[in-house]
């Protein structure tokens, strides 16, 4: 296989590098510097200082676009309740369905609506039956948000972390402005589809990059601190201002110009910019990173050669021993099959769940606003007390984490199940019984992908994540279609999703292991235990 231009101008950056560095060897090697870089290497150029505030504000940005542009349809896809058609009070679609059936006079009324945000339902006059359209677009919405998750992630390996969040959060803005001018359901459908694309992008990246630019020692409190669940309760909040669809998808594009402009003046990710080969574009962006931190004085290129010079040397060590594995290598050996399989069913249920249950909050008791903010609230608080747990006691480990978790979720489907089962309707039963659970799944997916981290050898452990992550998103694909099943009986659905959780619970107890201490694998089973060993040997080779 032939190497590209890019490659080998890269490699002869690199080669030109390591030999000047060795003729100004004795120059640049000073004692203080040498200690600084052994002791930190390249994490000594990312300080808690303006820098990584600017790199904070983007992330805080990113966060709530990717929030706002993932749980739009909570609200744009809410459900009108009818209340009346051609002035006669009614309540419900079952009414006017008989309405319509026993008064010819009738048959062609407008229905009368309640509704606390304007959706897409209540503009296109899409209720009872025909509402389900609405609905279904969220599938194929979803269906874009993976394919952008699958491009911009090879796409910011390839071409840049920064280039590939600012051409999602453009792209996003587009499609999300685009799409508040739409006249039918179809175009929504499309240009809604066509943001979806940009917000995988934005999901897939926006973490990577923020963790690549801030100190290595504060990255748990801030990956904790700007995630979606605070963010989850501000949204809200926007939707209540914007009062409908039209304006809401207006607000998102504007948030993502902001993002796009807080991207726009950072620097591309020095670690990426080293790992492929980029020498020089690397050391100016360390020295504008210095800068802008305001610690930039004599030492800065000395420490910065040596630096460059270390993490060089690694790559170049680690390239030669690199190998080529596919997906293929995360069921090599029968105990990875079962693994894997756990893991993906798993969160597939996780994510049907959640969902589900998001996408049909118009149906609960009380506000639609201060459910989801509460949800968020809920969700925030317990990622805050259980990241204390994991942190101060030794015996609070990952399975522990899914079993309360799940037990938990159990719990609060099981009595709604049984609460609708009995004959009741509504009430603050089933606004907590939702906010609780999906409250205690976001648990589910921090524990679970903590546990893939841990579990997959370092060969794989980066195709093992991206494998897991892709398989969350097809289980939310298909979770605005169950509670159709409610037309039949309004416990239904809830006991599907029961039982969804009670299989996730049984093969999680059966077949994966506690994580929490242990030490991490860097190489796959050797090839005689294999159970592929033809395949996965021709792909290595």
């Amino acid at each position: 296989m032939t190497s590209s231009p890019t490659s080998s101008s890269s490699n002869s950056e690199v080669e030109q590098f390591l030999k000047s560095g060795d003729v100004e060897e004795s120059v640049i090697r000073e004692e203080s510097v040498e200690a600084v870089v052994k002791d930190s290497g390249l994490d000594e150029f990312f300080r808690l200082r303006w820098y990584c505030l600017m790199v904070l504000m983007m992330a805080e940005f990113t966060a709530f676009t990717a929030t706002a542009s993932s749980k739009v349809m909570v609200f744009a896809g809410a459900n009108p309740s009818v209340i009346g058609c051609g002035g006669v009070p009614i309540k419900g679609c079952h009414e006017l369905a008989a309405l319509k059936e026993n008064m010819t006079e009738l048959a062609n009324c407008v229905p009368e609506l309640k509704y606390q945000f304007k959706s897409v339902q209540v503009e296109f006059n899409y209720v009872c039956e025909d509402a389900k359209k609405v609905k279904n677009t969220i599938t194929i919405q979803t269906l874009g948000v993976l394919i952008g998750a699958a491009i911009f992630g090879q796409f910011s390996d390839t071409y840049g972390r920064r280039k590939a969040l600012l051409i999602s959060t453009l792209g996003n803005a587009i499609f999300n402005f685009i799409s508040a001018y739409s006249h039918n359901l179809v175009y929504f459908a499309l240009w809604r589809t066509m943001a979806g694309v940009f917000t995988g992008g934005v999901t897939v990246v926006q973490m990577v990059f923020m963790v690549e630019n801030i100190p290595r020692n504060h990255r748990m409190w801030i990956q904790n601190s700007i995630t979606w669940s605070p963010n989850l309760i501000l949204f809200p909040f926007v939707a209540w201002l914007c009062e409908d669809w039209r304006t809401m998808s207006k607000v998102i594009a504007a948030a993502s110009m902001a993002t796009f402009a807080a991207v726009y003046i950072l620097q591309e990710s020095p670690r990426w910019l080293i790992q492929k080969g980029r020498v020089e574009d690397a050391r100016r962006a360390l020295v504008k990173i210095r800068k802008t931190d305001k610690l930039y004085d004599e030492t800065t290129e000395k420490q910065l050669d040596e630096t460059l010079r270390i993490e060089m040397e690694k790559h170049v060590k680690k390239s030669k021993k690199a190998k080529k594995y596919t997906f293929i290598h995360l069921f090599c050996t029968w105990k990875m099959m079962v693994q894997s399989l756990t893991f993906i069913t798993g969160i597939m249920c996780t994510t049907f769940i959640v969902y589900s249950l998001m996408y049909n909050m118009e149906k609960l008791s009380g506000s639609l606003y201060w459910n989801l903010a509460i949800m968020g609230a809920a969700r925030w608080i317990i990622n805050i007390l259980v990241s204390l747990a994991d942190y101060y006691l030794p015996w609070f480990g990952r399975k522990l984490i899914n079993h309360i978790a799940m037990i938990c979720t159990l719990l609060a489907l099981f009595v709604m199940a049984a609460y609708l089962f009995l004959g009741y309707v509504g009430g603050q039963l089933m606004s907590i019984g939702t906010v609780a659970a999906v409250a205690m799944c976001s648990q589910l997916f921090i524990a679970k992908y903590m546990m893939v981290n841990e579990l997959y050898p370092t060969a794989v452990r980066n195709l093992a994540v991206s494998a897991v992550s892709t398989m969350s998103r097809i289980g939310s694909m298909f979770s605005p279609q169950l509670f159709y099943l409610s037309d039949y009986s309004e416990w239904i659905p809830y006991v599907v999703l029961f039982a969804c959780q009670f299989y996730d619970w049984i093969i999680m107890w059966c077949f994966l292991p506690e994580t929490k201490g242990v030490v991490l694998e860097n190489h796959l089973p050797p090839k005689h235990k294999r159970i592929f060993k033809n395949r996965t040997e021709t792909v290595n080779n």
